[in-house]
């Protein structure tokens, strides 16, 4: 999408059939209250509308339009876009977010269910972001949609960062996959370094293998269960990072001026590096060459992060050395 230009269009050429409103309906009292206003020589900030080659569809600026129509004006300025019609319609999803007269609830829930037609394997943050409310509302919203069948259910969406990730897990098996070798015992409060509490899951003494299976009715090492439970930490400052990257991608769609001059290749590369460096830190799951002895695979950790895993649990048994799998 273009930047847009601002241009003197007249109004006759200026489309609004395309179902490209972002309301559910025009007040007819804010649009005599702004023709009054054109009337009286008033300036306007100019409507939006995206050019197909063809046609002109408006999608920010409806009541503008209409007031200006009414005060039988030839002409309106409106920055134009470069695009397609379904580009419009994900624009207006957009519209009056930030400026303009205040969207009813009705209105934003409208745009979320749109939203989420037009990209149901985007995520609810991305989705989110680009509305303009807050990702929880959008969550209730997809359910909302699934449960009725007019979306199907995703296992996976596209994040903001072009990743696919999964939507099964619940909150404390985000990091905890299926094969997982501590089995998490009741929740039990803590107080967190912000002062507030937090759930913890208390760690057992007994390891169990990829299949569930005690190992060797022997306790865990106390070093390998406190890896384990801090992989908290790394997972927080994973998502701040990743929250980061979907900020600055955010900005950088929108053209925003603070961005320009802005490189970004460089800062995307430098915010993958970092994730893959702190991806390579999270324990996912103990050894399973070694069972958490510590083996050259693992680097004689005990443990190993998800991309070790894969590769171990793809590989055929009987290698000759576990260090073949790195």
């Amino acid at each position: 999408m273009s930047n847009g230009k601002v241009e003197k269009l007249a109004i006759d050429r200026i489309r609004i059939d395309g179902d490209t409103q972002p309301r559910l309906e025009v007040l007819p009292d804010i649009v005599e209250d702004y023709r009054d206003d054109m009337l009286r020589g008033d300036e306007f900030p100019p409507v939006e509308v995206v050019f197909d080659g063809t046609c002109y569809w408006l999608f920010d600026g409806f009541h503008r339009f209409k007031a200006a129509r009414l005060a039988r004006l030839e002409t309106l300025a409106a920055i134009v876009h470069e695009g397609t019609k379904e580009e419009a319609i994900w624009r207006s999803l957009a519209a009056n977010a930030a400026h303009g007269l205040r969207r009813s609830n009705q209105d934003k829930q409208w745009a979320i269910c749109r939203a989420i037609k037009m990209r149901p394997d985007w995520s609810n943050r991305f989705i989110s972001r680009h509305v303009g409310v807050n990702h929880r509302t959008v969550g209730r919203q997809r359910v909302a949609l699934e449960s009725t069948g007019e979306v199907i259910h995703l296992h996976r969406r596209r994040g903001i960062d072009g990743r696919w990730h999964p939507t099964t897990r619940s909150p404390r098996e985000t990091w905890l996959s299926s094969g997982e070798i501590l089995q998490f015992g009741p929740a039990r409060p803590r107080r967190g370094r912000h002062g507030r509490f937090v759930r913890s899951y208390k760690s057992p003494r007994y390891g169990l293998d990829m299949m569930g299976h005690r190992l060797n009715e022997t306790p865990r090492p106390r070093l390998l269960c406190e890896v384990f439970d801090r992989r908290e930490d790394v997972a927080r400052m994973i998502k701040m990072v990743t929250r980061v990257q979907e900020d600055a991608m955010m900005m950088f769609d929108h053209r925003d001026p603070l961005l320009s001059g802005f490189d970004w290749t460089r800062f995307d590369a430098a915010m993958a590096e970092a994730l893959r460096h702190l991806e390579g830190i999270c324990p996912h799951a103990v050894c399973p060459l070694c069972k958490g002895a510590g083996c050259p695979t693992c680097g004689d950790r005990g443990w190993v992060n998800r991309e070790l895993y894969d590769q171990a649990t793809d590989t055929p048994r009987g290698l000759p050395e576990p260090a073949a799998v790195v």
